[in-house]
C-alpha cells in the first residue's frame, strides 16, 4: 500500500515532482522528496532498460562497424565505461530467471545497487528470502550480506571439492594508496611467506650481519659452517622470522622482480612465413591457405616473411624465386610515441590496452610510411575486423584519424546522448518506492546469513519430500 505521502493522484504527483521548478525555489524538504522520487523513477526505468538490453543482446542487435560485443556497443553508444556496461549486461541476463526481484525492481522498490549485488548470489530458490531482506535493508547492508553468502558458498564448494582456490583483489584508495587482499591455499600461502622471509632478509641484512652466510674458513668445510650455532659469525642459519608487518618485504619482492627479470618493452608478433604462388592461394608455412585480408593483416600487424614461388609444373614443386625480407616493425622509440599518443585501441568505444598492434593506415605493402601520421594503435580484434572490411580508417594528417562505416559514413567518437522527445515519468511508481521498509535498522550479517541458509535448507528438504511422495 502506498504511504500517506503518496495518496495524491498520478496527475498531481507528476505535476509536483516533475514540474522543473528551479532548485532555488524549492524548500530543503521538497528537494529531499524529489530526490527520493527521482531515485524510484530511475530504479524502475533502469529495470526496463536492462530488460530491453537483454533482448537486444539476444538478437545481436549490436553488430557491425567493428563492434566486438554488446558491452562495447553500450559503452560507445550510451557513454558508460566498459566495466559498467559489462556489469549491466550481467544483471540484465540474470533477471529473467528471478521474477520476484525483476518485479520489485520494475516497481522502483529495489535500487540498481541492490539488484546488482543480489544477482551475484540469487537463484530461483533463494530470491524470495533475499527480496524480503533487501526491501528492509540499505544498499550497503545488502552488499555486506551478499559478501557473507558468497564466502559461505565458496567455502562449501571448496569443502565438497576438497581443495581451496587462491584468490585476491586490489583497489586504489581515494588517498592514492593501494589496498590488496589475498586469500591463499595452504601451499600457496607457504610459498608466499617463504618469499616474504627471503625478501625481508635481503632487505634488512648488512655486511656485518652475523647470520650472513660466509665461505668456509681455511681448514673448514661446509659441514663445519652448518654446525655453528645460530647467530655465530659464519653460521648458515639465516634470519627466518616472518615479520608482523610484511609490507616492506612485499615491496622488496616487487623491486626484485622488476630488476631481476627483464621483459621487452614492446612485444611484436612472432614471425610468420607466408608462401605465395602464381597459380595458388597464399598459405602459411606447412599450414592452411590464407585469404588476401589475412595476408594483409599479417603483413601489417607482425613480423612476416613472404616466400615467392614460381608456377608449378606437373610433378614438380614450385621453385622459390624470392625469399623476401622480413618486414620491419616500428622502432621501440616510435612505439613509445604511439602509446603515449593513443594509450589504447583507437576504435570508437573500445579502449582496450592490451595486445595492441601498430596498424599502417596506408598499408605497408602499398608503400605506406612507418611514421606517426600513418600509424595507429588497434587491438587484435579490431585490427582483424578492419582487414576484413568491417570499417575503414582515414589518415587526416597531423596524426589525426577518422573511422568510417562500409558505406563511407563517419563512426562518431562519442555519439550524443539525450533524453528522448516526449518522455514522461511513470506515474504508477510510488514517490518513496525505493526507500527501505525500516530504514536505519541494524542488520547482523552473520545472523541473517545463518537464518537464510536455515530457510533454504528447510525448503530443500520440503522439495525433496514432495519429490519422494510423488
Amino acid at each position: 500500500m502506498p504511504s500517506s505521502a503518496n495518496e495524491a493522484s498520478p496527475t498531481s504527483k507528476s505535476a509536483t515532482i516533475f514540474d522543473h521548478v528551479a532548485p532555488d525555489d524549492l524548500t530543503t524538504d521538497e528537494i529531499g522528496a524529489r530526490l527520493v522520487g527521482y531515485a524510484s523513477q530511475m530504479a524502475a526505468l533502469t529495470a526496463r532498460f536492462l530488460e530491453l538490453l537483454a533482448e537486444f543482446d539476444r538478437r545481436s542487435g549490436w553488430g557491425g562497424e567493428g563492434i566486438m560485443s554488446c558491452a562495447h556497443w553500450l559503452s560507445w553508444r550510451t557513454g558508460l565505461s566498459i566495466r559498467t556496461a559489462q556489469d549491466h549486461l550481467r544483471v540484465a541476463h540474470a533477471l529473467p530467471e528471478l521474477p520476484l526481484l525483476r518485479q520489485a525492481f520494475g516497481e522502483g522498490r529495489l535500487s540498481y545497487s541492490k539488484v546488482r549485488a543480489l544477482t551475484r548470489v540469487a537463484t530461483p530458490e533463494r530470491e524470495e528470502e533475499l527480496l524480503g531482506v533487501a526491501l528492509s535493508a540499505t544498499a550497503s547492508q545488502v552488499e555486506r550480506l551478499v559478501r557473507s553468502i558468497r564466502n559461505v558458498d565458496r567455502h562449501r564448494d571448496e569443502s565438497e571439492r576438497g581443495t581451496i582456490d587462491s584468490s585476491s583483489s586490489w583497489s586504489w584508495n581515494l588517498d592514492g594508496s593501494l589496498s590488496v587482499k589475498l586469500r591463499l591455499s595452504p601451499l600457496d600461502g607457504a610459498r608466499f611467506l617463504a618469499g616474504v622471509v627471503r625478501a625481508e632478509y635481503e632487505r634488512t641484512r648488512t655486511a656485518g650481519d652475523p647470520d650472513l652466510p660466509t665461505e668456509p674458513a681455511p681448514g673448514e668445510d661446509a659441514s663445519d659452517v652448518a654446525e655453528k650455532p645460530p647467530g655465530h659469525p659464519g653460521s648458515a642459519d639465516l634470519w627466518r622470522n616472518v615479520p608482523s608487518d610484511i609490507a616492506p618485504a612485499v615491496v622488496a619482492m616487487g623491486d626484485t622482480m622488476q630488476t631481476v627479470i627483464g621483459v621487452p618493452e614492446f612485444v611484436p608478433g612472432a614471425e610468420l612465413v607466408v608462401h605465395t604462388h602464381d597459380d595458388a592461394d597464399p598459405h602459411l608455412d606447412d599450414g592452411p591457405a590464407l585469404e588476401d585480408a589475412d595476408v594483409d593483416e599479417a603483413a601489417c600487424g607482425g613480423a612476416v616473411r613472404k616466400v615467392k614461388h614460381a608456377k608449378k609444373r606437373r610433378g614438380t614443386r614450385g621453385v622459390v624465386l624470392n625469399y623476401g625480407r622480413k618486414r620491419r616493425m616500428p622502432t621501440r622509440k616510435l612505439m613509445r610515441v604511439l602509446f603515449e599518443r593513443d594509450r589504447c585501441c583507437r576504435h570508437p568505444g573500445c579502449g582496450r590496452t592490451r595486445h595492441l598492434h601498430a596498424h599502417h593506415v596506408q598499408f605497408w605493402s602499398q608503400n605506406g610510411p612507418t611514421d606517426p601520421d600513418n600509424l595507429i594503435l588497434l587491438c587484435s580484434a579490431h585490427h582483424r575486423a578492419l582487414h576484413r572490411g568491417e570499417f575503414a580508417i582515414k589518415a587526416l594528417g597531423g596524426q589525426q584519424f577518422s573511422f568510417h562505416r562500409s558505406d563511407g559514413s563517419t563512426i562518431e567518437r562519442a555519439p550524443e546522448v539525450g533524453k528522448p522527445a516526449g518522455w514522461q515519468p511513470d506515474t504508477t511508481i510510488d514517490d518513496d518506492a525505493v526507500l527501505p521498509i525500516s530504514p536505519g535498522r541494524h542488520l547482523d550479517a552473520g545472523y541473517a546469513t545463518e537464518v537464510l541458509y536455515a530457510a533454504w535448507a528447510w525448503k530443500a528438504q520440503q522439495s525433496d519430500g514432495d519429490l519422494a511422495a510423488a
